[in-house]
This record gives structure tokens, C-alpha cells and sequence, in this order.
């Protein structure tokens, strides 16, 4: 059993508990409601904690809602009622955890409750968690440190993305309305002098000459260069009048 503030003793099953334990340490627990409406302890750590937003997969469907694995034991309940569309078994959904009226843990797909449009304290530039969410006709819609919606603009969508995938980002441009716009690079003079360098780094190693150049497909330059077409094209240009480079038609050359 463990002392657990004012929750009163709370059981702990010997099989989770660390075998070097002595009556008296200090262990850290994640506490929930068993099937019997208990509160249990256990060391194993869910994939989403109270507040939290994460893509989870379906795996039973009962009379009132969907249940959901999260990691634990007892799988985490979605009533039919917090649902934005219907759940099936098998599938995956971005939701995020709360506490209902009786202190049970839930979750819901309901996002706009949570889930602002209007940004709080993000800045450009600012290096941000993003969770990827729906396909729209401008890219996708990206959920931005678990608590405001992005926009991340098919323009700057080079690499696969999946629904519910979690990756990093930055804030690409902060509106007059306090919406964003998502990208997945560092945008601006950082990225500018990073993208230079390798750019010219893989011509070195190419006996001076690249066969990428502005008229590549978009896929193979960020295969190679992890950029838009847009944006090396631009440094293709900066480099061209720094006269660095000679751009030929089949690729670009370092000046000798």
C-alpha cells in the first residue's frame, strides 16, 4: 500500500512495485480508477497524462462509448457523446484527457473545446511540439504545444506526414488575428546560412558540381537539402550573386 497525500492508502500491485523498495521510500506512481471505480497506483507510465493530447487507437466498443489504449490496464473511456465522429474498433484518434463530474479519467475528440485557434505568447521563429491532425485543401491542420491549432501550408509539406504523428516545428508567422502559420524548418537568416554551408559542402564532395538545381522535382531537394523548392531556390540565388556558383543548365558549379 501507499500513502498517497489526500488520497488516503492507495494499493499498489507487487508485481509493479520496484523490487529495491523499503516501507518508507518515495516512489512516483500514476494514480486512476480501476473497472471497480477504485483508485489503483501503478508505475507503469500511460501515453497520455490528464490534459494531455495524443493519437490513440481503438480497441472495444461497448453500449456507451469507446475504449482506448493508453498503456494501462484498464483502457481509457471515450463516451459516445464526446466523440466528433463516430468511433469504430481499430481505428486511431487524436484526443485529449480530462476529468468528469466524477473525477473519473476520460477522453474526448471534441479538440475545439480545447484546442484554441487564437495563440497566446508563441513568437516567428519559436521552436514548438506539433501533433499532426486533419487534411485540408491548405495542408494540414497541426495541434501546436497541445493547446493551439496551426496551419501547416502544402508550400511547406516536403516529407510524409501521418494523422496523429507527433514531431517538431516552428512558428513560421504569427497573424493580426493571433492564428498561425506552421513550418517545419527554422525559418530565416539561421536556416539561410545552414542551408548555404551544405549546399556548398556537397558541391566540395562533388568535385564542384551538384546536378540539383531550381528546376529538381521539390521531393528530391528535400531529400537531399531537408528544404522547399522555394527556399532553394532562393539561396541557390543568393549564392549565385555572392558569385560563389555558376548555374548551368544541367546542375550548379563552384566558382573556381
Amino acid at each position: 500500500m501507499l500513502e498517497a497525500g489526500s488520497h488516503g492508502q492507495i494499493y499498489l500491485p507487487a508485481a509493479l512495485t520496484p523490487a529495491y523498495s523499503e516501507v518508507g521510500d518515495k516512489i512516483q506512481v500514476f494514480i486512476y480508477r480501476d473497472s471497480r471505480d477504485e483508485l489503483v497506483a501503478t508505475t507503469k507510465k500511460p501515453r497520455v497524462e490528464l490534459g494531455g493530447v495524443a493519437c490513440l487507437k481503438v480497441v472495444s466498443i461497448s453500449q456507451v462509448g469507446a475504449f482506448l489504449d493508453w498503456g494501462l490496464p484498464k483502457d481509457l473511456f471515450v463516451p459516445f457523446g464526446e466523440q466528433s465522429k463516430k468511433m469504430s474498433e481499430g481505428e486511431s484518434h487524436i484526443v485529449r484527457v480530462y476529468e468528469d463530474n466524477t473525477q473519473r479519467i476520460c477522453a474526448t475528440s471534441k479538440l475545439n473545446k480545447f484546442i484554441k485557434p487564437e495563440t497566446q505568447g508563441l513568437k516567428t521563429g519559436q521552436a514548438v511540439n506539433l501533433i499532426v491532425g486533419d487534411k485540408t485543401d491548405l495542408g494540414y491542420k497541426m495541434i501546436v504545444n497541445q493547446k493551439f491549432w496551426g496551419v501547416l501550408h502544402q508550400t511547406d509539406i516536403f516529407r510524409e506526414l501521418r494523422y496523429g504523428q507527433q514531431l517538431k516545428g516552428f512558428i513560421k508567422n504569427v497573424r493580426k488575428d493571433y492564428r498561425i502559420d506552421i513550418c517545419l524548418k527554422k525559418p530565416g537568416f539561421e536556416q539561410s546560412q545552414s542551408l548555404s554551408n551544405k549546399i556548398l559542402s556537397k558541391m566540395e564532395q562533388n568535385k564542384g558540381f551538384s546536378p540539383i538545381n531550381d528546376k529538381s522535382p521539390p521531393e528530391l531537394i528535400y531529400k537531399e537539402f531537408g528544404v522547399s523548392k522555394k527556399v532553394f531556390k532562393a539561396e541557390v540565388g543568393a549564392l549565385y550573386r555572392q558569385k560563389k556558383i555558376l548555374i548551368e543548365k544541367d546542375g550548379i558549379r563552384l566558382v573556381e
